[in-house]
This record gives C-alpha cells, structure tokens and sequence, in this order.
C-alpha cells in the first residue's frame, strides 16, 4: 500500500470519526433541549419563577441528575419558544373556530403581604372566552403585561387592538367585557367599535356589545353602603364577635361577620352576658348602618350564590337571577323603616337599574335560548312590570333574535357538526390535540377544489330553492313554539344545543355564541373580591416578556 492511499484511508476514518462526534454532540442537545423543555412545563403548571436560582426546580433537578447544573438562561428560552409554539397554533385555532369570542380586560394588583424583590406593581390581561368544540366553555389569556411595558395611549382599548392585531381574529370579536362602568367611556367604546367593525367585516352580525361584570356591579352595590362603616367601627364589632386579624377580605366574609353580630345583638347577647361588658358597643346609629349593610347586601349574596358558587356559568343563567334581585331590593326599599335605609335602599337600586338596563337584550336574549324558559320568563317578567323603555321590551329582543338568526342562515358558513363529548372519547383528535404536542404533526388534507361553484346554472338553482324555504317555518319560529322544558336547576344549556345540533343547525350556532359570552369574570371567591384583584405572586419579580409567556401557557390546555 502506498502513501496515497494510507493517506486516503486516514481522511476517511477521520471523516468518519467526525460524523459520529458531530451525531453524539446533535444527540446531547436534542437530549439537554427535552430536559429544559420539560423543566419549563414545571414552571408554567406549578407557577415557578424560571429566573430563580434556587427553586423547587432547582431541588427536583439535582434529586434526579445530581451531575446536572441548571442554567435559568436556558429554562427561561425554553418558556419563550414553548409559549411562540403554542401562540401560533393558538391563533390559527381561533382564526379557524366557528364561534365567536368575548375579549375581557383585566387590572391585576400586587399584593402587599409579598416579600422579595418587586419588579412590577400592576399588570393587565386580555383573556378570551368562548364554546370550544365540544362546547365547552373556555377561557385563554391572549395578553399578560405589567402596565409600565405597554407604550400605549389608551391603556383600556389599545391594550385590547394590540391583542386582537397580534392573533389576527378582527372578524372574530363579537362583545368586550369590562371590568366597571370607569374603565371605557362611551365615546371610547363608539371609536372601538367603529374600529373593529370596519377591521372584522363580520359577515353575520357587526354589532359589538359591551358587557359589563356583573360580579364587579355586585361589588360596587356593596361598597356603596360599607363606606359608610369605618375601620373604629369595624374593629369593636370584630373584637364583638371573635373575628380574626382585620386585613382586606372578600364581602362575603363582611357579611358573615356582620350579620352574626346582629344576630347576636337581636337576643341581646352583648347587653346580658357578663363577657362583654368591658366591650365598647356600637351606637344606636351604627347599629342601623350595620343592619342596612346586611338586609341589602344579604339580597345580593342570595343571588351571587347562585351565579358564582360553581363553575362559569352560561349567560343563560342570569336574567331570571338578576330579574329576582330586583324584586327583592325594591320589596326593601317599600318596607324602609327609616331614612338611612331609605337613602342606601335607592342608591343601590339606582346602580343595579342602569346596569339592568344596560345589559337586558344580552341576558334577555341568552334566557330566550334557555330551552327552559324560551319566550315565557321574558313574557311573564314584561307583563309584571310597566316598560316604557322600548329596549326593555319582549318584542325588541325577539325582534333582535330574528335578526341574528336570518344573518346567520344568510351566511355562508356551515352548519356546526355534531362533536362527540371529549370526556366520553379521551383520545378524541379535536381542535385541540396539538397544543403542545410532542409528537409530529400531521399535514392538513388540503380542502378539495369545489367545481359547483363556477356552475352557473346550479348556483342560480341554489338560491330559487333558498328562496323557497323562505316561506317555511324557520328553526326559532320551531323552536319558540315547542312547549318550554319541565324545570331543572342543574341543567346544561350548551350540552343541550350540542345534542339538539342536528335538528337546529342554524339557531344551534347562534346559541352556542350567546350563550358562551361570560357575564361575570369570577366564580367561587374571586367573585367577591372587596377591592383589586391580586395577581399571582410568582411573577412580580419577572421580565415582562417572561411574565407574559408564563400566564398565557398556563392558560393553555397541554395534552
């Protein structure tokens, strides 16, 4: 063997030694890339700051791998490109998606009891809400930012285009929720509306509506008789009945506490036992703001109790709910003993009224769509009350319905199809199998060229037979005329319509659209929230960029 071809051999073995280090070395980061990755799904689920030296992942690393040093710079990258990957497919799902969604804003607070270092005071979130395609309800946080990194003019309605330009759903915005009447004003409203009806070129209906929380009204009533309660008068009745530290708690706590020191004072607890003499007392007037507090805001708690203590409810619900509310606090206001109660009576009233007024075609609508209800809660409801106001009335939300339905029948959008429930079908492949999916991705068929469409002939056929059906009677008038359901309080109104899809196709769509518009943002005790919501504790001290990528994935499903 010459030179040469020892030389050749040697420049292959090495060529070959190359390839096989350059493969372990791709082997490596692929393994270190699934590591952090996995690492990173920690962090989002259980709400640990990635940017911490020393945290529970940290712990759970060196029990695993005691050789493995955690680098937090690659744990945080691995959450940002876990958080671009979903954001993608994300908007493509709501791009694609039939319904129609409800943007909520949001002004999260941080609490004052967090100790450590605090980046970020105050954050907003955009979220969305809407009836997946097992028609179930959703809630997906498209936005998470602390306020100060939002270089925007108008921290209410541009914070909300911004979301709306960044996932391309213009045309898929139907109702704004908000959190109180002092967060966008009308003439702000009227600019965004205008906005994004000129933007969507939604084919069915371009009416925006903007709802407001019906929690945060609950709460606004309240706290319209409790500042009158100071804090002196608070801390006697607290060492009164045994109440714990006095610190920022939910209303319905205050009432609890309350009311059981006037049920206490009614069999004259405080003036016979001994115990309680070396307590001072409320006055005789501060026994009356203490009282009014809790006959009225005790109506309120009746009916928040049954919105919130649950899970979300459908919009459905609250009209009939609501309807009760308002007999209840006017019955109070008739049967007033005494000018204080009188005055608080009337304020309270005059708040839930325009909110009343305010929201009634939406939560009349949504009770019309209740299968239990249909038109006769809204009929018996009008005829026991003098309307004059022609929005308040049986016929402009009928007539409101009928047009909603012909835009929906008019459009050009299929049918919704007759999904099979997800909890009966675990390995279901749905619209929401590849968020997070490890495994790859199968291609989309492509959708098969429609040759009818140029025909001109059968499209004029279409229409004349179209035309025909005009005549006959349509899916709401066949609707409305079926006797209304025997009642049943735990009743699912969107499972409901998902089983009546193939008998309604079009009214189905309209109902599952209605009735996924979230009217309050909480349930259980966030809805009783007395003041600010708080946000979670784990991203005050984290990049913006990071604290946004954390709140949105965990909001995420993960299959």
């Amino acid at each position: 063997m010459d030179d040469a071809d020892l030389a050749s051999g040697s420049s292959s073995d090495m060529k070959r030694k190359q390839k096989l280090d350059d493969s372990v070395d791709d082997g490596a980061l692929e393994e270190e890339k699934r590591r952090y990755r996995s690492m990173a799904k920690v962090a989002i689920g259980y709400g640990i700051n990635p940017s911490v030296e020393n945290s529970v992942i940290t712990e759970m690393v060196h029990t695993v791998c005691p050789d493995f040093s955690l680098d937090t710079s690659k744990l945080k990258t691995a959450v940002l490109e876990m958080h671009e990957e979903g954001k993608d497919k994300v908007k493509k799902m709501l791009k694609d998606g039939q319904g129609k969604l409800t943007l909520c804003y949001e002004w999260f607070w941080t609490s004052d009891d967090i100790d450590g270092p605090i980046l970020n005071a105050d954050f907003i979130g955009i979220s969305a809400y809407f009836a997946d395609e097992n028609w179930k309800m959703k809630k997906w946080i498209l936005g998470y930012h602390p306020r100060e990194s939002l270089r925007v003019k108008d921290i209410y309605v541009d914070s909300i285009k911004n979301v709306i330009l960044d996932y391309e759903i213009e045309s898929k915005v139907s109702t704004l929720l908000m959190p109180n009447y002092g967060d966008l004003g009308v003439e702000a409203f009227d600019a965004f509306r205008k906005w994004i009806e000129e933007k969507g070129k939604n084919p069915i209906d371009s009416r925006v509506f903007l709802i407001y929380c019906c929690s945060d009204i609950f709460r606004l009533m309240v706290d319209d008789m409790f500042k009158d309660i100071n804090i002196w008068l608070m801390e006697r009745v607290r060492m009164l009945v045994g109440w714990g530290r006095m610190v920022p708690t939910n209303w319905d706590v205050t009432l609890y506490n309350l009311q059981k020191a006037v049920d206490m004072e009614a069999k004259n607890v405080f003036e016979e036992e001994e115990d309680y003499q070396d307590y001072e007392q409320p006055s005789d007037e501060e026994w009356i703001k203490i009282k009014t507090f809790c006959k009225l805001a005790g109506c309120i708690y009746k009916v928040a109790k049954e919105l919130f203590d649950g899970e979300y409810p459908t919009s459905n619900v609250y009209f009939h709910l609501l309807a009760e509310l308002k007999v209840m606090l006017n019955e109070e206001l008739k049967n007033g003993d005494n000018d204080y109660f009188l005055c608080k009576a009337k304020e309270i009233l005059e708040r839930f009224d325009k909110y009343w007024n305010d929201m009634f075609l939406v939560l009349a609508t949504a009770s019309v769509l209740d299968p239990r209800f249909k038109m006769k809660y809204l009929e018996f409801y009008c005829s026991k009350n003098e309307v004059s106001n022609e929005g308040l009335k049986a016929e402009t939300v009928v007539d409101y319905l009928r047009g909603l339905y012909a835009r929906y029948a008019a459009s050009d959008i299929s049918p919704l199809p007759k999904c099979p429930d997800a909890s009966m079908n675990p390995n279901s492949s749905g619209l929401f199998k590849y968020l997070f999916d490890e495994e790859d991705e199968e291609e989309e068929e492509e959708k098969k060229p429609d040759g009818y469409k140029d025909f001109v002939l059968f499209q004029e056929f279409l229409k004349f037979e179209g035309s025909s059906r005009e005549f006959q009677e349509s899916e709401l008038d066949s609707y409305l005329k079926e006797p209304v359901m025997e009642w049943k309080k735990d009743f699912n109104a969107l499972e409901w319509w998902r089983e009546e899809n193939s008998k309604y196709p079009i009214l189905s769509r309209v109902a599952r659209d209605i009735l996924s518009i979230p009217i309050s943002r909480g349930t259980s005790h966030r809805a009783y929230v007395a003041d600010k919501r708080e946000c979670p504790d784990f991203i005050v001290s984290m990049e913006a960029k990071l604290v946004n990528a954390m709140m949105c994935c965990e909001s995420w499903p993960r299959l």
